[in-house]
């Protein structure tokens, strides 16, 4: 080996035997020389007009060392950093290898270059092409479009938002979990655990747990494949976005191509019939040297990623050879995919499996504070609301509903749940704003299936939806899959809300589309086993209500729903004030729970009937008040224009937030 305090004349001088065997991709070095003005373009045509690999190199070679040290330092610089693509793969150590390995005595050009001592200058020039010209216009243009990609992803959620109320949305950290899946006798034990707790402490258990950070930047840089698994709208696709905008953005001078497919958006995709078509038709053609920038690409598929997201199946026979490596063997492939999509056969053992667990407690509130500021309190309050946050998807729609002027102010959180439900619809099945409402009436008996089997499992205090008959992808996409273990030999698919107060809002949906059934669910509520029901209630109350925005019609005939609005309240009002009469003094919790039904409904008939019930008294004595029951006990005060009510907030707990809501209404109170 050389000795490292030579001059760059006689350092290519003595390894000159050996470059002529070892290098590879002349045409970057020529590239690159002709570039740095060590060669003209004459010269480099002479080069190129050689008939053999190794007679281009050696008059490469002759024609460096001629022009003496600047040149041979020049072509040292070249070779150093283009060397992934200009010299052979490094040679293991010996001692990696066998003692009689022959490779071992080979002369290894990555430990001779990286011998080689390069002056320190201040202001490195890292400007060398890794590739020919056409490939690293190909990069700025797969550049241009992931960065568009990624910015119309973030655009799409902004437009939701109303004028100058737009927040700067952005990816948002998110739990990513490394370990392996959970078993399903450990699901069941977590179940048992869960039915135990309060319904406050069962619904903070959706939030999930603060993991060691990994970072879609560390996810960008390792070499292995990616499996990417979530729930619906957990942050999956955010994810891939934001590691395309890294690649994008990112000031690596490697010569490296990122493809991304919306497997969703691109079902055609099937058809390619070679990886040609697949990356040039279905993602961004060269426009010029086609075949140089595909051969650069087979020839360096460590170099290349390609993001499929939402992949469901295996039926393009492109894609299945890229993942059983037949094409591009070195590529890093990365798959989004839900649980219940998973091929364990296909990606275990070469896939790293990422499960994407959405949003911790401590993001939820930073998500909340840069889209609603100070209003974020309203969510925060609800322990609700605030656990529903921990699904992204969730967590836009109630900071776009709390932030909207045409939505009730304060928004009513049954509305929430209208806009969600909604919202993850037309996401699911790609269909247009105004299209919505149709595509709803078309999958009215899905949605329905999954309501009843939404009720039934309520009704049994459980969350799995053992009696679910609906197969429909678009309305399953509420649903998140669990593995049950029944016997030491058997285990059973089953399916949960992400959510249990979403199952919870099916629930009523399905109650109020079989109104014999609502009398005798009140009934139920007043009962010890059957108290949990009582959360459904709300939302039925916001359900019968014609306001926009609407679910209801496009499921149910207008004059069916009308016939159960006509004496819902009066029934419900009646049911729940004897429970009160029969006591010694009417429970608060439980004035509140209907001032909260009443809110809901925004009925000031009903209001009204309430008043008159109590006499238009409402004692709260004692109580700590969140703002949302202030907004409800807020709303039925203010509906009494012809009588003052009497209100006792003795000895009760309020924030500044709560009294706000209530300052309202003190007009319509007789103190």
């Amino acid at each position: 080996m050389a000795c490292t305090s030579q001059s760059a004349l006689n350092y290519v001088k003595h390894a000159k035997p050996h470059l002529i065997s070892g290098l590879k991709n002349l045409s970057v070095i020529l590239e690159n020389l002709k570039q740095k003005k060590v060669l003209g373009k004459e010269e480099v045509s002479n080069i190129k007009a050689e008939k053999t690999d190794e007679d281009k190199i050696r008059t490469t070679l002759i024609s460096v060392i001629k022009k003496g040290e600047a040149a041979c330092y020049e072509l040292l610089k070249i070779i150093d950093m283009t060397r992934k693509r200009t010299l052979e793969k490094p040679l293991l150590s010996p001692e990696e290898n066998s003692d009689d390995d022959t490779e071992t005595n080979k002369f290894d050009l990555h430990h001779w270059i990286s011998c080689f001592s390069f002056k320190e200058d201040t202001q490195v020039d890292t400007n060398y092409l890794q590739g020919p010209r056409s490939c690293h216009r190909y990069q700025e243009k797969l550049k241009s479009k992931a960065k568009k990609i990624s910015n119309d992803f973030w655009a799409a959620s902004k437009k939701w938002f109303e004028g100058n109320k737009r927040p700067d949305l952005s990816y948002t950290s998110l739990v990513l979990d490394t370990e392996e899946s959970v078993c399903p006798s450990k699901i069941k034990k977590i179940k048992k655990r869960k039915s135990k707790l309060s319904r406050p402490k069962k619904l903070r258990t959706y939030i999930p747990e603060e993991k060691p950070d990994i970072s879609p930047s560390e996810l960008l840089k390792t070499d292995r494949n990616i499996l990417l698994v979530g729930k619906p709208g957990i942050g999956k696709t955010a994810l891939t976005h934001e590691m395309l905008r890294l690649w994008a953005e990112g000031e690596s001078k490697e010569l490296d191509y990122m493809f991304y497919f919306d497997m969703r958006e691109t079902a055609h995709i099937a058809n390619a019939k070679n990886l040609e078509e697949l990356l040039f038709s279905f993602s961004c053609g060269p426009g010029e040297g086609k075949d140089e920038v595909l051969q650069d690409i087979e020839s360096h598929s460590d170099n290349v990623t390609i993001i499929f997201d939402g992949l469901t199946d295996l039926s393009s026979p492109v894609v299945e050879k890229l993942l059983n490596k037949d094409l591009l063997p070195l590529a890093k492939i990365i798959i989004t995919c839900r649980p219940d999509d998973e091929d364990t056969k296909l990606f275990s053992g070469n896939f790293y499996r990422v499960e994407v667990k959405g949003f911790s407690e401590q993001t939820i509130k930073t998500y909340l504070s840069a889209t609603l500021g100070e209003d974020q309190t309203k969510v925060l309050s609800s322990v609700e609301l605030v656990t529903l946050c921990h699904v992204p998807m969730y967590a836009l729609m109630m900071a776009v509903c709390f932030s909207s002027k045409h939505a009730p102010q304060p928004c009513t959180i049954t509305e929430i749940y209208i806009n969600i439900v909604r919202y993850c619809l037309q996401i699911n099945s790609r269909t247009k704003n105004q299209k919505l409402n149709s595509f709803i009436k078309t999958k009215t008996e899905e949605i329905l299936s999954l309501a009843e089997a939404a009720f039934l499992a309520t009704q049994q205090k459980t969350v799995n939806l053992t009696d679910l008959t609906c197969e429909d992808s678009c309305v399953l996409s509420f649903l998140k899959p669990l593995l049950i273990k029944v016997a030491p030999t058997e285990t059973i698919a089953t399916y949960a809300f992400l959510h249990y107060t979403v199952q919870e809002f099916f629930a009523a949906l399905w109650i109020l589309k079989n109104p014999d059934k609502i009398r005798d669910v009140f009934q139920q509520c007043l009962t010890e086993e059957k108290k949990h029901l009582k959360h459904l209630i709300p939302f039925m109350c916001r359900l019968l209500n014609e306001k926009s925005p609407s679910l209801m019609k496009h499921l149910i005939p207008d004059q069916d729903l009308k016939n159960t609005s006509n004496w819902f309240f009066k029934e419900l009002i009646n049911t729940f004030l004897p429970h009160l009469c029969e006591q010694e003094e009417a429970d608060a919790e439980d004035i509140l729970f209907l001032c909260q039904c009443l809110y809901e409904s925004q009925s000031p008939e009903a209001c009204i009937y309430l008043l008159d019930k109590l006499e238009y008294h409402l004692d709260l004595s004692g109580e700590t008040l969140d703002p949302y029951p202030c907004c409800a006990v807020a709303y039925v005060v203010t509906q009494s224009k012809e009588r003052k009510i009497r209100l006792n907030l003795e000895d009760v707990m309020i924030s500044e937030q709560g009294m706000r809501q209530l300052f309202g209404c003190f007009k319509n109170v007789q103190w």
